[in-house]
């Protein structure tokens, strides 16, 4: 199929490219191993479950990075071959930019396959396992961490403190817990307390609870300054639930691409219904307005994912425009340009995305956009290629 002009320049374009993709994921892995060591401090990890959640993490980023390598590997392999006027000769053999072109589209075309692949369902659940790992060393903690006369913040808008506990950290003595809510302060004072770990699902992920006597819990809206006191005897804080899912990777983030447009759809049908019908209750508005915050980053992620595929074959034809050297003397700094591109690229998306989230432009526009205006000037320096000269 390919000639062996074609198949050098495709061999030589691969490992740069796999280089400088694993350069990308081991900088953005740097930004995330700062949580993964200070778990591996405090719960005392182990190395396997520690080569896991890398694996995890860095599986995640490989949507980022691809496009990314795929633009820097093309500018790399081209300036190289036209240094070393392996370009020129290629030309001499009666090679068109277009037949030149068509190996780095054929390997660009295999990447963005692969990466939708990836997004539509390994990447996800990738980030799922990470997440159900990071809970399962997490409530391990809360099981050891809770000492005596010390302030234990890890559960989420929740603070305890507790006179006497014992050494496994499972039963306490003169318990003290703060809950912090948005419309709402609660303060459980408690003679004892013991945490109780049960496991449900297949994932291994516990639900933790507090059960709590002889005590008393204050509540206390902000929004009128009301208050109210419930004595009790015996009374279950639940700490963490089955469904519980902290931090740093979202949820829409660990949702299948089917199970992700799903949802929108029936959000979405939901929320006009709703709106159409008119009369909303508290609790309605509540939910619509929470949707109208929620959808656009839903859809951010879905279409982000769709995305992805074509900004790499944008960026292959980009470094192709900008990696050939257009004859003697005639040089640029090919690598500059990239970057003044790419810092343009990410300026719009980033402004689009802020102005997505406060509901003035669809998700969709904002994620095709940036993409569809580098792929106008990767088209305009291609054709500005002088290949007769």
């Amino acid at each position: 199929m390919f000639g062996i002009a074609q198949r050098y320049l495709a061999a030589t374009f691969i490992p740069p490219f796999m280089l400088s993709t694993l350069f990308f994921v081991a900088f953005l892995l740097t930004f995330q191993l700062f949580r993964v060591v200070r778990i591996v401090i405090n719960k005392g990890v182990e190395f396997s479950t520690v080569l896991e959640l890398t694996g995890h993490i860095a599986i995640s980023f490989l949507p980022m990075a691809i496009p990314l390598s795929a633009l820097f590997a093309t500018i790399y392999t081209l300036n190289k071959m036209s240094e070393d006027s392996e370009i020129v000769a290629m030309r001499s053999f009666g090679l068109t930019k277009g037949k030149l072109f068509l190996p780095l589209l054929i390997l660009g075309l295999i990447a963005s396959i692969g990466i939708f692949s990836l997004n539509m369902d390994l990447i996800p659940r990738s980030k799922t396992q990470f997440k159900n790992t990071i809970v399962r060393l997490t409530s391990r903690g809360m099981l050891t961490d809770i000492k005596a006369e010390n302030f234990f913040t890890e559960i989420p808008n929740v603070t305890l403190f507790a006179e006497k506990v014992d050494e496994g950290g499972n039963l306490m003595e003169n318990v003290f817990i703060h809950i912090h809510k948005n419309h709402e302060e609660q303060v459980i004072v408690a003679k004892a307390g013991a945490l109780i770990k049960q496991y449900n699902g297949s994932w291994d992920i516990p639900s933790i609870r507090m059960h709590l006597t002889d005590g008393t819990i204050t509540k206390t809206k902000k929004s009128s300054g009301d208050s109210e006191n419930i004595i009790f005897d015996e009374y279950d804080f639940p700490i963490l639930s089955n469904d519980y899912t902290p931090g740093f990777v979202t949820k829409d983030s660990m949702r299948t691409s089917r199970e992700l447009r799903k949802r929108v759809r029936i959000e979405k049908n939901k929320m006009n219904d709703l709106l159409k019908r008119g009369n909303l209750t508290q609790e309605e508005k509540n939910w619509v307005h929470n949707m109208k915050r929620g959808l656009p980053k839903s859809e951010l992620e879905y279409w982000s994912r769709m995305n992805t595929p074509l900004q790499t074959l944008v960026f292959i034809l980009l470094g192709f425009a900008l990696g050939i050297k257009q004859g003697r003397g005639k040089s640029r700094n090919s690598g500059l340009i990239s970057l003044v591109i790419l810092i343009g690229y990410y300026a719009i998306f980033f402004t689009g995305v802020s102005l997505v989230k406060k509901g003035q432009l669809p998700a969709s526009l904002v994620v095709f956009l940036p993409t569809a205006i580098a792929g106008f000037v990767a088209a305009y320096y291609y054709k500005k290629l002088d290949w007769q000269s």
